[in-house]
């Protein structure tokens, strides 16, 4: 990458700020630039980095100031997206199909599809057009992969998982296992539930490595479209992720729990079974959700309630706010003394 800081003011439709002709040959953020990079600066908060930082140019909102030649764009971050987006496109390699994957019968290739050797796919799967499988991959009977999905290194879907149009699963990922369904008998054994339902995800969602999506008992377990999941995240069976939601890394949701659109949830909350989560809510990391929460709320803590922050805080103060009830109790029993003894 080597381009002028004017080619790339034009290229975001952007404001030119110093020397055009200034050079750029990488991007990179402000604490990890060097010479002939380009960061971006969203806010004047992050001025001090601004300062320490050796980027030779920066892209940053109308507002803030700077110190070298910038860009200036509304929203700085999407503008650092497109950069990457342009200089960096996904790159996937070219196998067509390998002679060395396994295709049942019955199955229908679309146009451009690229299947990596050792990848499996059984009976009846039908692949849309531009579809990347990479090697490794297992693709149970009857799946339904939309157009310009692409499945990296050891995806296992089991049968009957549907993609919409444009899904990146990343490696290790398992899609449509059974659901952890049980029937405890009388002598204390458990029976298992058949999991004859399926798994449906919808255009663009993204969904981490290692993630783990299990089939309905009966019915569907539902990702919405554009909903993104981390890595190591466990979806139980029957639940509904809303769309456009996000769920970061180690998040567990129990059976049939329904997340609205728009829900965010930090790193290794829980949420237990059959809970319903409200439109555009936000569940704080580390959360144990055992009620259904509110439409637009924020929860804290274990069991998690809005004031879970707050509580948090104050548990943090319990030595001292013990030490000042014994202080308080001692005064008490004193003044209780010299008015005993007059």
């Amino acid at each position: 990458m080597h381009v002028t800081l004017a080619e790339l003011a034009c290229l975001l439709t952007g404001e030119l700020e110093g020397d055009g002709e200034t050079l750029i040959c990488g991007l990179a953020p402000l604490d990890q630039a060097q010479a002939g990079d380009l960061a971006f600066v969203a806010e004047n908060k992050h001025a001090a980095q601004l300062a320490a930082s050796c980027a030779t140019a920066v892209l940053v909102a109308p507002h803030v100031r700077v110190d070298r030649p910038a860009i200036r764009v509304a929203e700085p971050y999407l503008g650092f997206i497109h950069l990457l987006e342009h200089f960096f496109p996904p790159q996937h390699p070219t196998w067509g199909i390998d002679a060395r994957a396994s295709i049942g019968p019955e199955v229908e290739l679309g146009a451009r599809v690229n299947i990596g050797p050792y990848v499996v796919i059984e009976r009846g799967v039908r692949l849309g057009d531009d579809v990347t499988v990479y090697p490794g991959t297992y693709i149970g009977a009857a799946c339904e992969i939309g157009a310009g999905c692409v499945l990296y290194a050891h995806v296992s879907l089991y049968p009957r998982v549907h993609l919409g149009r444009r899904v990146i699963i990343h490696s290790g990922a398992v899609i449509g296992a059974d659901g952890f369904g049980f029937y405890a008998l009388l002598d204390g054994a458990l029976r298992k539930i058949p999991q004859v339902g399926r798994v449906v995800i919808g255009d663009a969602v993204e969904i981490g490595a290692n993630t783990c999506v299990d089939r309905a008992t009966l019915g569907d377990t539902i990702i919405e479209a554009g909903a993104k999941l981390d890595n190591l995240v466990q979806i139980g069976h029957n639940s509904v992720v809303g769309a456009h939601s996000v769920l970061a890394g180690q998040v567990g949701l129990s059976g049939s729990v329904r997340l609205g659109p728009g829900v965010r949830i930090g790193g290794q909350a829980g949420i237990a079974d059959h809970i319903t989560v409200g439109d555009k809510a936000s569940i704080s990391a580390q959360a144990g959700v055992i009620a259904d929460v509110e439409p637009g709320a924020t929860v804290y803590g274990t069991p998690a309630v809005a004031e879970g922050k707050r509580i948090a805080l104050y548990s943090l103060r319990l030595g001292d706010l013990f030490q000042q009830v014994k202080q308080l109790q001692r005064r008490l029993d004193a003044l209780e003394g010299r008015e005993t003894r007059s």
